[in-house]
């Protein structure tokens, strides 16, 4: 969206306006960042974090969701469903279609502390990973696939067991 200066934020504290920036956008250009580059927003991030404002509230209809999202994306912004891959579970009971909140970049560190914790080791085996994440459902991914996704698997030969650790 847009490419700013920042000198042309004059009337928001310096601090409040870079923050904003570094969360929600990046630097385009060269020169530093408070004179000559530009700021650009991330469309991408920005609905992501409307998204989460409206699911704020706890598990919604789809087409409320819907409605309520597409009123909060700033104009000049396309959101679409498929930017929220990772950011929301969606459930079908019946006819009817729900979406609430459940991030996949919440999951890492909290599984991986599990691990650390729990085996005392940085190295697992598949047998040793798999109670814990047998019960996690990500949308278009395996157990082994989301496991994958967060760690390194190492397999020195092709008989040898599969070794995972932390990326």
């Amino acid at each position: 969206m847009n490419s700013w200066a920042f000198w042309r934020f004059d009337g928001f504290p310096r601090r409040l306006a870079l923050h904003c920036l570094e969360v929600y956008g990046g630097q385009v250009g060269e020169g530093n960042g408070s004179n000559g580059r530009a700021w650009v927003l991330d469309e991408r991030r920005v609905c992501i974090h409307f998204a989460r404002v409206v699911l704020k509230g706890g598990k919604m209809k789809i087409e409320s969701f819907m409605d309520e999202w597409m009123k909060k994306i700033p104009a000049g912004m396309s959101a679409s469903f498929e930017m929220l891959e990772g950011e929301v579970l969606v459930e079908r009971l019946g006819v009817e279609t729900w979406i609430r909140a459940f991030s996949v970049s919440s999951l890492p560190p909290l599984l991986l502390i599990v691990l650390q914790c729990s085996l005392g080791a940085t190295e697992w085996e598949w047998k040793d990973l798999q109670p814990y994440i047998r019960d996690l459902r990500i949308p278009g991914l395996s157990s082994e696939g989301l496991l994958l996704k967060y760690t390194r698997k190492t397999q020195p030969t092709s008989d040898a067991e599969p070794v995972f650790s932390a990326r």
